[in-house]
């Protein structure tokens, strides 16, 4: 999930727009207001806890080993981020946490001094992301971030929690505005999640990325924006949750009671919900005769596929897929599709 723009090598940026007060490169601190945040993984049983640093210094060296391990191999996947070589382990650490960051460790953390040498971090660490300013000087209030969901967190929403606690985060250490630069249009999983995080694509660039998975085109990317101000995880409506939402409603099926931390507000939803869903063999979720599609990368393969088969438009896809399937903004799905055809890559391009 990249969003970054600099060069890992370039001199550190500190905050120093904005409101004070502004961080101290000579002693690195999380603010009082930051603590831990406890979260529950997607199966809704799953405890986790993302945890703040201010310095690699307070991370275990096996932990940054472990994490500096991960990010090379997205590295080397050629997919994400647009560095071609691998970091060297100083470099990383360095540049991950020069300013702030989190890691999503499972259980529940009361502190980051609990973060200890002894783990095997491959079953423990879930994920991690940073958070810096943008740009430099009197606009260094607008922040970036980069985010890693490690090889054995995949498909269980660590992506979504970590942007969640990124936009609880991001404002408390004094940002006003987050802009992710570089977010390659075929990383279907991370756009989505910024959609639904109530991010606008405020840009895009041309023929940004020469990945490895489309050696025969160059790819667009997406620039995100995102005014901080709003409450954390404010989405713009229920629609824009529906990944969450439908995970919570499988759930409460499944087993008959409600996920770890619903509301009475939630539970009331739930019960009302389990009277228009159904859950098959296989925890397959139906709405009415519909099968509901929670998972971004499937619900652009069906789209894919669906388009491929009947070399549609937008509207007579979008409707194809409605007949059999459910998920929220299918003709958006639909939409990503047709742009990434091979037609359209050839018009674009030509």
């Amino acid at each position: 999930m990249p969003a970054i723009l600099d060069d890992a090598a370039s001199p550190t940026i500190y905050r120093l727009s904005g409101e004070a007060p502004y961080p101290d490169p000579a002693n690195p601190a999380v603010p009082p207001t930051i603590l831990p945040r406890h979260v529950t993984l997607r199966d809704r049983q799953t405890v986790a806890t993302v945890v703040p640093f201010a310095s690699r210094h307070d991370v275990p060296e096996s932990l940054l080993r472990y994490l500096s391990d991960q990010f090379n191999k997205e590295i080397e996947g050629g997919d994400t981020y647009p560095m071609l070589e691998p970091l060297p382990f100083d470099k990383f650490a360095s540049y991950w946490f020069q300013n702030f960051g989190g890691i999503m460790l499972l259980g529940h953390i009361e502190s980051a001094t609990e973060v200890a040498e002894g783990k095997d971090w491959s079953k423990e660490c879930l994920g991690t992301f940073y958070i810096k300013p943008n740009y430099p000087g009197r606009s260094s209030h607008i922040c970036n971030a980069g985010f890693i969901v490690t090889d054995a967190s995949r498909n269980r929403g660590v992506g979504r929690l970590m942007g969640e606690t990124y936009l609880d985060w991001a404002p408390k250490l004094g940002y006003k505005y987050s802009v992710f630069n570089l977010v390659y249009e075929t990383n279907v999983a991370s756009c989505k999640i910024w959609d639904a995080l109530g991010f606008k694509r405020i840009g895009r660039v041309k023929g940004a990325g020469n990945l490895k998975s489309h050696p025969d085109r160059l790819v667009d990317a997406i620039i995100y924006g995102r005014d901080l101000g709003d409450a954390a995880g404010g989405a713009g409506g229920e629609e824009l949750v529906s990944e969450e939402r439908f995970d919570k409603i499988k759930f409460y099926l499944k087993y008959g009671r409600y996920p770890n931390g619903a509301d009475r507000a939630e539970k009331s939803r739930l019960r009302s919900a389990a009277t228009h869903y159904k859950l098959l063999d296989g925890d397959v979720l139906m709405l009415k005769d519909k099968e509901v599609i929670s998972d971004p990368q499937r619900q652009y393969d069906i789209a894919r596929s669906v388009h491929n088969q009947t070399h549609g438009g937008i509207n007579k896809t979008t409707a194809t897929i409605a007949e059999r399937y459910h998920w929220s903004r299918i003709k958006e799905t639909v939409s990503d599709v047709i742009r990434n055809s091979p037609a359209a890559v050839s018009r674009d391009y030509r």
